[in-house]
């Protein structure tokens, strides 16, 4: 396939970008275009940059999932030699990152609960090395989870939406933990989970607390949808 021209490739994704919403298959959509043009990441990721930089806090969420998309296709054992370009890029300011979509207000603290899923996802998958994911931890430590819609700043109608897109990413999160290789001898299996499997330490609460937001999220949409 001939190469993108990066300008074309910079003024398509802008606009893909633009168009982003919770909804899985625009992600997979932007995640997919970044992989396939990974030759141009140094242009794509200064765009993801540049809106992340403009978004309000809520939806800056949506281009945390998109990288955390790249990531999942650049590791995967099908990757090529190029879409592995953009882990580096997106390694050297995940903390930054993080720190954008999950800042300590309310409207970062609604972001909180997807937030610690993905990075679970990523030590699950050992996307990073230990240090960034210690670092990542206690910036995610303590923090709340919940929101209301005054003091996130969504409206009664985007809440809504948010929550039923919450709730679309855990059904797809449970389904992603239990992925393995296609072939894969069946004691590898048990052989992984046993040489992952750690002491139960502050990284399990926190992901005890995401499952217990998801069903007050869950709870909250039922109220809300009943009366309306």
């Amino acid at each position: 396939m001939d190469e993108m021209d990066p300008f074309e490739a910079r003024l398509l994704f802008s606009n893909m970008l633009d168009n982003l919403t919770g909804a899985q298959p625009t992600i997979d959509r932007v995640s997919s275009f970044a992989v396939k043009n990974a030759s141009l990441a140094d242009d794509l990721y200064e765009c993801i940059s540049e809106k992340l930089d403009k978004l309000q806090v809520p939806p800056r969420l949506n281009i945390l999932l998109v990288l955390d998309g790249i990531l999942a296709a650049a590791s995967s054992r099908t990757a090529t030699a190029a879409s592995q370009a953009w882990a580096p890029l997106i390694k050297k300011d995940i903390v930054a990152l993080v720190k954008l979509v999950a800042p300590e207000t309310p409207g970062g603290d609604s972001n909180v609960p997807q937030v610690r899923k993905v990075v679970a996802g990523w030590r699950r998958r050992s996307v990073f090395d230990g240090f960034i994911l210690e670092k990542l931890d206690k910036l995610l430590a303590k923090r709340g989870g919940s929101a209301g819609a005054s003091e996130s700043g969504m409206r009664h109608q985007d809440i809504l939406k948010r929550i039923e897109e919450d709730r679309e990413r855990h059904k797809r999160h449970k389904e992603d933990v239990w992925i393995r290789p296609a072939n894969e001898p069946s004691e590898n299996e048990l052989d992984a989970y046993w040489d992952t499997t750690s002491d139960f330490n502050d990284a399990d609460w926190q992901e005890i607390e995401a499952e217990n937001e998801e069903y007050r999220r869950e709870c909250q949409l039922s109220a809300l949808e009943t009366s309306t």
